[in-house]
């Protein structure tokens, strides 16, 4: 553990707490074992006599004075002050050196592309070796961010520090191997048969020679089940009424710590919620389940992710395990009997995206929000080995009524941002086996499987070794994987899966719903969806409806009037909501401009949504795009 003593004041920074501006010419470092050290502030003129002026919960080292613990450290000579700026300087031309590979266009030579590119990483490998250099590749970070992009230097210097330790853990790892290091930021530099990167992949069992029965079973209960699904709640529990929902930062509806800052606001956030770059008020999520408790009889409850506030840079272990039992205790309070299962987002992370699998240090390990989430659904993982699987993992499988298995899927192991997989992307955890393994289980047993998982495969944030193997299970088990469920996009669209990855015209065998967001972020209407399951047809997705309201015109007299949008039957004519029916649709969206628009309109819950060209395309590209295929899955 690293601690900085800083003059004057001499505060004490802890890594991993959030970092105070310190003069660039005093610096000393001295290590200890101890965890939970809290920042402690000392007068440098009562430093000789070790007398602690203030001590916020605990000590340095107990029972040990301070004198024997703290090495000062004289300012630096001017020589050492010439050799930091030199590697700042040395820094920032490889960093721009960089910037003008990702920026050159794809016509240029590949091979001239990914060997500057190794060049580049090769040289900034070899100073991140050098524990000296940390903080100068740090403040370069840093400097970055705040000059190339609108946040506020307080958002990059706390991203920065967030990833730190995961940031200097991967890339001096990956020192000697910098052409792995342009795989991951060049896509064209990546070699798709590694089996380290890309190039990995699951073993199947094939078929059984002979379908199994499929013993549905006989009941005096209702034919169809009522399920309802929430995702990317990111509810805000500083969402400030007032505030500036036009802010120039990445997130907005906040106070300005600037106080100046909020008395010139252009656009206020409304009481219930802002259409722009805000997530929800935890008051708007009280009116959502408090309307879906009085209006629904529903028989269970899936929630797919992204609990916690889009506030990245502020993250931490505590604040998230307080936001999960708050959620947990108000949806028990509004459904005391009903099931409620909960998947795992990449906001569950901390930082943010950051799932290392087994193989890491266990420093950086996610345990605290998969204990969280697996206590959270403690009374419906009947089985010993449902809830191992979930603390072990972030992923269970449980049976919901006879003859159906949920399967929740940790994607926090596909995300392009979790940089522990750039060491090894190959099946992390064996999650991918594991889930083969499941489906192989219910097949055998005759039953049927739902899944539910966040980031949808094919997605732009989601490495394609993940999503090819993902596709190639859902390929081999169509038969038994009645419907799958995602989150993560906040848009509302679906992807048709098919026979042939590579051949949109071959057999539509499955489908996977991207259910749209409970948050507003970004210029969206809070939503949430119920799914009607028809068990006499092999647990298949019946019709569903998506519920929302118009926060345009709440006010703080004007509750939210949640509303029903459309139901899929309805609006696009299906008698059935089949794999091949949801590919006549994706036919009519792209053939037809009105249909086109009008889905869009239905994505976004607004009458204007805020979608160009580029965003109209992915969507569409979206619906065919289970891996990642641009130029066959797009419409031309």
């Amino acid at each position: 553990m690293k601690i900085s003593y800083i003059i004057p004041q001499f505060t004490i920074q802890i890594s991993g707490m959030k970092p105070t501006k310190r003069p660039p010419d005093f610096y000393a470092f001295h290590n200890y074992n101890e965890k939970d050290f809290k920042t402690i502030s000392l007068d440098i003129e009562n430093l000789a006599t070790d007398k602690i002026l203030e001590e916020k919960e605990t000590r340095l080292i107990p029972d040990e004075p301070c004198a024997d613990n703290v090495r000062v450290v004289t300012p630096k000579s001017k020589a050492n002050w010439k050799k930091r700026f030199a590697i700042v300087g040395i820094i920032i031309v490889i960093f721009c050196f960089f910037l003008l590979l990702l920026n050159m266009n794809q016509g240029f030579q590949t091979a001239v592309k990914c060997g500057g590119c190794v060049a580049a990483a090769y040289s900034t490998g070899q100073l991140a070796k050098i524990n000296a250099t940390e903080d100068a590749i740090l403040w370069v970070a840093k400097w970055a961010c705040s000059t190339f992009s609108t946040e506020p230097y307080a958002v990059c210097d706390g991203i920065a520090e967030q990833f730190r330790g995961e940031f200097f853990y991967v890339f001096r790892r990956l020192a000697d191997d910098p052409g792995r290091i342009c795989a991951s930021a060049i896509p064209e530099c990546a070699d798709a048969n590694d089996p380290l990167g890309a190039g990995w992949m699951i073993d199947l069992p094939p078929p059984p020679k002979f379908p199994f029965p499929k013993l549905l079973p006989k009941t005096s209960t209702p034919s169809t089940l009522r399920v309802l699904q929430l995702t990317d709640i990111h509810v805000d529990f500083e969402y400030a009424e007032g505030s500036e929902a036009a802010c120039q930062a990445s997130v907005c509806c906040h106070r300005d710590k600037n106080a100046s800052a909020n008395l010139n606001i252009t656009t206020p956030a409304g009481h219930w919620g802002s259409i722009s770059k805000c997530d929800i008020p935890y008051r708007t999520l009280e009116s959502m389940l408090r309307h879906i408790n009085e209006t629904e009889e529903l028989d269970y409850i899936m929630v797919s992710g992204d609990l916690i506030n889009h506030f990245d840079w502020e993250y931490s272990w505590e604040g998230h395990v307080g936001i999960l039992r708050n959620l947990s205790s108000l949806f028990k309070s509004h459904f005391p009997s009903t099931p409620i299962f909960w998947g795992v987002g990449n906001h569950e992370g901390v930082p943010v995206n950051s799932f290392p699998p087994h193989t890491i240090d266990q420093d950086f390990s996610p345990s605290q929000s998969y204990e969280e989430l697996t206590a959270m659904n403690e009374p419906w993982l009947k089985e010993k080995e449902e809830r191992e699987s979930s603390r072990l993992r972030g992923s269970w499988s449980t049976t919901v009524t006879k003859g159906l298995r949920l399967i929740s899927l940790n994607t926090g192991f596909c995300i392009d941002t979790n940089f522990f997989l750039y060491l090894n992307q190959s099946d992390p955890d064996g999650t991918m086996s594991w889930f083969v393994q499941e489906l192989y289980q219910a097949e055998l047993a005759g039953d049927f499987v739902h899944v539910l998982a966040h980031i949808p495969p094919g997605y732009s944030d989601c490495l394609e070794g993940w999503s090819r193997n993902y596709y190639r299970v859902v390929q081999r088990f169509s038969s038994v994987i009645r419907a799958q469920f995602f989150g993560h996009v906040h848009w509302d669209y679906f992807t048709v899966f098919y026979e042939d990855m590579h051949n949109v015209e071959s057999e539509p065998v499955s489908v996977g719903y991207i259910s749209p967001s409970a948050t507003t972020f970004d210029y969206l209407n809070p939503a949430y969806r119920i799914y009607t399951v028809d068990r006499n047809d092999d647990f298949g997705i019946l019709d569903f409806e998506t519920f929302s309201t118009d926060l345009s015109v709440t006010s703080r007299e004007r509750e939210p009037e949640w509303k029903k949008l459309y139901s899929a039957r309805d609006e696009f004519n299906l008698t059935n909501l089949s794999p091949a029916s949801w590919n006549s649709v994706i036919k009519d969206i792209h053939s037809n401009e009105e249909v086109a628009k009008r889905f869009i309109e239905l994505s976004f819950r607004t009458a204007n949504p805020r979608c160009d060209a580029d965003c109209r395309r992915s969507i569409m590209c979206f619906l065919r795009s289970g891996h990642h295929n641009d130029t066959l899955y797009c419409p031309s």
